[in-house]
């Protein structure tokens, strides 16, 4: 348990800090993948789909959790909100090359335009059927034309691009969770030495 970081400990905090937001960023990078798995199969299941935005609404609670038991076994006073958000920052950091890799190897070598072509026909199926309560069909239709417009330039990506696009979201939505959870750690009542 570390009270109080002075000059001696310091070095041994940051490399505690260093070596915890690996540990805990690789567990939820196993996460991501996880729920990356369910990603192409929620194409032909409903429940995938359902577990795969349940999953990832979730993400914010897990970081949060690992954030917090982190600062309950190591710094029961309190963690400091820079150190907070420093720390959950790094986590999903780490958890998000994870997963990039994995999405380089799914995009790269496994998918084979399956992905593509599920949204394909997801698309060719909205635009075989009348939506009822769409008072205006012409906007419903350019809607979907814009739709795909979007898709064929994602689509016409390769692997690495993809994957980078992927990566800069997941840093992206992690820096703002990163802060949420920042704000919702224990911090210390005084700041004082």
């Amino acid at each position: 348990m570390i009270r109080r970081a002075d000059n001696n400990d310091f070095r041994e905090l940051a490399a505690l800090f260093r070596q915890k937001s690996m540990t805990l960023g690789t567990l939820l990078g196993v996460y991501y993948i996880v729920k990356f798995c369910l990603f192409p199969l929620s194409f032909r299941s409903g429940l995938a789909g359902m577990l795969f935005i349940a999953l990832t609404l979730l993400v914010p609670f897990v970081a949060w959790r690992m954030v917090k038991r982190f600062q309950m076994e190591k710094m029961p006073e309190g963690m400091p909100f820079v150190t907070a958000w420093t720390f959950a920052l790094r986590i999903f950091f780490f958890a998000s090359l994870l997963v990039a890799v994995a999405h380089y190897v799914y995009f790269a070598f496994l998918d084979g335009g399956a992905l593509a072509q599920a949204y394909t026909d997801n698309l060719a199926q909205l635009r075989e059927t009348s939506i009822e309560g769409v008072t205006d069909q012409l906007t419903w239709q350019n809607q979907l034309d814009a739709f795909e417009k979007t898709f064929e330039s994602v689509a016409a990506l390769k692997p690495i691009q993809l994957v980078m696009e992927l990566l800069v979201n997941n840093l992206f939505w992690g820096s703002i969770a990163a802060l949420f959870i920042a704000l919702f750690t224990k911090h210390p009542k005084s700041f004082n030495p």
